[in-house]
This record gives structure tokens, C-alpha cells and sequence, in this order.
């Protein structure tokens, strides 16, 4: 079984990842921590170091991976449904659960986290609201085409797994 959460950044996913996996009985993955053991850095010195082309590429290959394995769920980076056909991959091998999310309650998680978010890096919490509203406007034709959507807000993590099994 594989599973893949997406969504926007501050969904939940990593979180998630980990109650739904130990819940099925499967391995948790984080696909920006497989992502920074293997360039041997973290996501914001990609950014800023290679750019969000080069940092695409390698989501696309560490992805590539895991699409090869078995017995996972995958918390997925906020982009990675957009690029290249990487919903269609996902699909195509497994279940894909969006984690829904208002762009309100990803500020609010954005602003009480110490988690650094290079794309939102130094912006005011208006300007924030906004670029997180166009982008997940921009995001939700891929988002949309997940096999289940939930509320990220309240994720009830039993009911999710019952719904996956």
C-alpha cells in the first residue's frame, strides 16, 4: 500500500503522515527529509543555493524513488502534485489524500511556527494571506484530483485510515 498526503505547506502532512502510517502499520516518509539527506542540505539552502527549478528536479527524482517501493505514506511537499505529472504518478500507484486547508488556518499555522517557509520568508501576515491564497488557488486543479479529500484542520486520523483500507 502507498499513500501519499498533499497539500498546501502548514497542512499537517508530516504529522499526519506519522499517525496514519503507525495506524496502517506502515512506514512514514517525509519526502522534503528524503530530499535533504540526499542533496546533503536543507530546503531553504536549495532555494536559495540551486532554485526552485533545481529543487523541483530533485523532488521529482527522490519521488521517482518511492514510487518504486511498497508499504508507506508519504507526506509530499506542497508542490510536488503540480510538477511535472507527478499526481498522475501518485495515482497511478497509490491513494493520494488531499489535506485541505483555508489559507487563513495556513497563516495561522505559518505565524506560530519556528519552521522556516522560503517562499514566505519576511512577508507581513496580509501579504501572506494573499500569496497563500493565490497559490493555493493556482495549486487546487492538481489538489483536486486526489482519490480522497479531507479537513486538515481537524484530520481525524482513525476515520482516514478507515477510508484508505
Amino acid at each position: 500500500m502507498r499513500v501519499f498526503l498533499i497539500g498546501y505547506m502548514a497542512s499537517g502532512k508530516s504529522t499526519a503522515a506519522k499517525k496514519l502510517a503507525k495506524k496502517l502499520g506502515l512506514g512514514a516518509v517525509d519526502l522534503d527529509s528524503e530530499i535533504e539527506q540526499t542533496a546533503g542540505k536543507s530546503i531553504p539552502e536549495i532555494f536559495k543555493t540551486e532554485g526552485e527549478k533545481a529543487f523541483r528536479k530533485r523532488e521529482q527524482d527522490e519521488l521517482r524513488k518511492w514510487l518504486q517501493k511498497d508499504d508507506f505514506v508519504m507526506a509530499c511537499g506542497g508542490g510536488t502534485p503540480c510538477f511535472f505529472e507527478s499526481m498522475d504518478e501518485m495515482n497511478g500507484v497509490g491513494t493520494t489524500v488531499y489535506l485541505q486547508m483555508t489559507p487563513k488556518a495556513v497563516v495561522d499555522r505559518v505565524m506560530s511556527s519556528k519552521e522556516e517557509r522560503p517562499i514566505l520568508k519576511g512577508l507581513s501576515e496580509e501579504k501572506m494571506l494573499k500569496k497563500v491564497d493565490f497559490q493555493i488557488e493556482k495549486r487546487e486543479p492538481f489538489y483536486s484530483r486526489a482519490k480522497i479529500t479531507v479537513n486538515g484542520v481537524n484530520l481525524d486520523v482513525d476515520a482516514l485510515a478507515e477510508m484508505i483500507q
